[in-house]
């Protein structure tokens, strides 16, 4: 019997290499990357007053009477919201590798591929770039089209801004050149993947900073967390536009959005939502407790003693659960799990008072009623259809959703009559 499956096993290693060799030298169609060597890229902020149209929607993030919406890989787009009813595009940030945000005061802290930026927004019609934290993030990719394996990377050549879909023989591992798509809009033209999208009114007084669910920075106190992979990283910012390298976590887990309340951070994972503690220990925040769910992204929202979570299936995410959840955290080192509810598509999320509001992917935006927060998705009060939506945040009687094709609004200062307030195309 040993020797059968040694035989066996010889046998399989024997046509891994003659596959390894067969495909060595062809080509294929491939993610191959488009470089900016590292002088141009650090030289590459540049605000843009006319603003440049939306591509692919990522974090929205309100401040002061301003919105921030990320353009996944591209920048920030900036829309004057002083009347919510008629929100309209000031100007556009150019920040290559941009995905996350955060700001204190009128400093944005902006990531920009393995950078962190430092930009003034004191005159927000004229963003100034105040600091560039170099190499403080991993190297790390714009998003790519996953029907393609991806050529070698070379960092010695720069920053990848982009993606050329064309045939190469840089592709490393025998695997990814076997299992290939043809590609026949491809022969004679390049395809380029970082121009594919993937698809009486409450005004606010006073300042205010608010970050949607799927955010990856968060600001608690004088520290900015980012989550870089699998690690935390902290930034001291008591000097405001010149912050300091604080210190790193490992998160044990694959890390994708940070929630703070108070002195905590809610993280959701690809495994299970982890609480950490940051007072008294700002530089290197300590695990406190951890909640675990089947495989799936996980954005995080928290009121009172109840977290929800939205579990997502697909190819990014893994798993095959499309759900929300209410866990009990009135023990903060003893979360308990408390019920689900199935939803269609869910992304992010956002609670205020009785109502959580879920973007449920291409199911549109639904509100509940969480007055009793085991019940909540029994209670389904409105169910607004045919928009893809992304994100949202509720402010103050106004939502403020992001949705692949722009800026969606919604009066909900009357909880028994939400309505629509304005869609603004980005």
């Amino acid at each position: 019997m040993k020797r059968l499956v040694l035989v066996l096993s010889m046998a399989v290693l024997a046509t891994s290499l003659n596959s390894c060799k067969k495909y060595k030298n062809k080509e294929v169609y491939a993610n191959v990357p488009v470089y900016m060597d590292y002088e141009s890229f650090r030289q590459s902020f540049e605000y843009i007053p006319a603003g440049q149209p939306l591509t692919m929607a990522g974090n929205i993030y309100v401040h002061n009477n301003y919105l921030l919406v990320n353009d996944m890989d591209k920048g920030i787009h900036i829309v004057d919201n002083s009347d919510p009813a008629s929100p309209w595009v000031s100007g556009f940030m150019k920040i290559p590798g941009n995905t996350q945000m955060s700001v204190q005061g009128n400093l944005l802290y902006a990531n920009s591929f393995i950078d962190l930026l430092v930009i003034d927004l004191s005159n927000i019609n004229e963003p100034q770039l105040v600091t560039r934290m170099k190499d403080v993030f991993s190297y790390c990719l714009p998003v790519i089209n996953d029907k393609y394996p991806v050529a070698d990377i070379h960092k010695d050549q720069g920053v990848v801004v982009s993606w050329n879909i064309e045939k190469t023989k840089e592709v490393s591992g025998f695997m990814a050149k076997m299992f290939v798509a043809d590609c026949d809009e491809c022969d004679g033209e390049e395809v380029q993947v970082a121009d594919m999208a993937t698809k009486a009114p409450v005004t606010s007084g006073g300042r205010v900073n608010l970050a949607g669910s799927m955010a990856k920075f968060a600001i608690i106190g004088n520290h900015l967390y980012a989550l870089d992979k699998n690690e935390i990283k902290s930034f001291d910012i008591s000097n405001p536009s010149n912050p300091s390298f604080g210190g790193r976590t490992k998160t044990m887990a694959e890390a994708e959005t940070l929630f703070p309340v108070e002195h905590y951070l809610f993280m959701g994972t690809t495994t299970g939502m982890k609480i950490y503690e940051t007072q008294g220990t700002e530089d290197f925040p300590d695990e406190v407790s951890e909640i675990e769910h089947v495989e799936s992204c996980d954005p995080v929202v928290v009121q009172g003693d109840y977290a929800y979570v939205t579990l997502r299936s697909g190819a990014d995410c893994g798993g095959v659960e499309n759900e929300f959840q209410v866990i009990d955290i009135s023990n903060i080192k003893w979360p308990k799990f408390k019920r689900s509810f199935s939803m269609t598509d869910p992304h992010g999320l956002g609670v205020d008072g009785n109502l959580l509001f879920i973007c449920d992917g291409e199911d549109g935006l639904k509100i509940y009623d969480t007055s009793d927060p085991l019940k909540a998705g029994n209670n389904l009060l409105y169910h607004f259809e045919f928009i893809q939506t992304v994100d949202i945040i509720p402010n103050n009687g106004t939502a403020i959703m992001i949705a692949e094709d722009g800026v969606y609004q919604y009066d909900y200062s009357d909880p028994g009559n939400i309505y629509m307030l304005s869609m603004l195309n980005l």
